[in-house]
This record gives structure tokens, sequence and C-alpha cells, in this order.
């Protein structure tokens, strides 16, 4: 599916998604989302040969660019095709985290200036954005991920310059991975593998295993050739 990241798509489509779909609403937008597979299909423009994404300190920012691109097209879907029956304060909240996503994604392309990647396209028919179970699922498995791969690249990069706003923006994923996880199943904001190590620490992702993960959402290939990694 190719997602569009351009501000008029962020936009927020909340008057027609509404806080409280009719049943009718929701085996619309299940149908329509069942067949984002087959659309999917007919719309993937797999790229002659690899993009890539640069070496050192610019392959590690461009591994993070390309996270925030999958988080913001993920929400933008979330927001336009809600779950059936999603509150007030879910929608609000999707809302406020797609927004810290788009700033997070802004950050990094200006950072990046012109080595930034190109526009990705998504491959997102694997989540069914009309049931909460399946939108949260996939939502705390980015969420885990973009907390861990702060993480992971600070390990790794040469410019120190990037450390104290990393870690900012980790922090603020990592609120998103707690409430996440806290409304797919109470109590369980720290459970589960690569989350917390024994001593309570956040758990690092190696660059190679996140753009493994990333794959998952994304039809362009990457040349990750020269991506540092551990």
């Amino acid at each position: 599916m190719n997602t569009n990241n351009t501000p008029e798509t962020l936009q927020v489509q909340g008057e027609e998604a509404g806080f409280n779909p009719s049943r009718r609403r929701f085996f619309q937008l299940a149908g329509g989302v069942a067949g984002l597979g087959m659309l999917a299909a007919s719309c993937r423009r797999t790229p002659a040969s690899d993009t890539w994404l640069g070496k050192g300190d610019v392959a590690l920012l461009n591994y993070l660019y390309i996270l925030k691109q999958v988080t913001v097209a993920f929400y933008t879907q979330a927001v336009a095709t809600p779950y059936y029956d999603i509150t007030a304060s879910e929608v609000e909240l999707q809302l406020d985290i797609r927004d810290q996503e788009v700033a997070h994604r802004e950050f990094l392309k200006t950072l990046l200036g012109k080595d930034a990647v190109k526009t990705i396209t998504m491959e997102l028919s694997a989540v069914t954005f009309a049931d909460k179970s399946s939108f949260l699922s996939h939502a705390a498995t980015l969420e885990d991920l973009s907390a861990s791969a702060y993480a992971g690249v600070m390990k790794l990069l040469s410019d120190q310059s990037y450390i104290v706003s990393f870690s900012k923006m980790a922090s603020v994923d990592a609120r998103h991975a707690g409430y996440v996880r806290d409304i797919l199943n109470h109590n369980s904001f720290s459970s589960g593998m690569n989350v917390l190590d024994s001593k309570g620490l956040n758990w690092m992702t190696s660059p190679s295993v996140g753009m493994a993960t990333l794959s998952n959402y994304i039809e362009t290939r990457f040349d990750i050739s020269n991506l540092p990694t551990f």
C-alpha cells in the first residue's frame, strides 16, 4: 500500500471517523481494510535497485528516519480508519502520538538534509486497522522498536552531539509504548522480550535487527551494507 505522508494526508479526519462507529461502519471498515492486500498488490512499486542508506552516522540517521516514516504512516492510517468502538480519549491519544511522530520525522529529515532517503513505499496490509487488537499489537511492535532503536543507535554514533535530543525522543517513544501495551493488556507495559533487561534498563535493538522488523511494513528495499550494527 502506498501511503502518502504529505501534510494534507496528515490532517485529522475526525468528523468522518467519529468516536463510536456503528456496527455497519465497522463492517465497512473491516471490509475495506481486508481488501488492502489486493490494493497493495496492485500498487506496489518495488525499485529495480536497492536504496542505499549511506554509511556511518548518515546510515544510522536514515535508519531512524525510515522508522519514523513508518510510524507516521501507521498512525495516519489509524486515525483515518479507526477501530470499532474506539473511545474519544483513544482517538485523542492517537492524534497526539501521530503528531509527535511527525515532529520526530521532520527533525531527523532536517538533520539529514540532502542525505535523507526519499519518501518510501509502505506495506501496511498486515494490519487490520478496524480491529483494535490488530492495531494495538502492531503499535506495540513499532513503539517498542522505536524506544530500543534509539538506544542502539546512540551506542554506535560517532557524533555525540545528537545524544541529548535522541534521549528525549526515546523517552517519548517509551511513553507511547507503555500506553499502547497497557491498553492492549493491562499492566503489561514492561513485559515481554526485548523491552527491559534484568537491570530494569531499556533494551537496545541493533540497527540490522530493526531494519529487519521494519521490512514487514515497507515495500521499498534498502541497501544496509554500510549501516553500523552490533
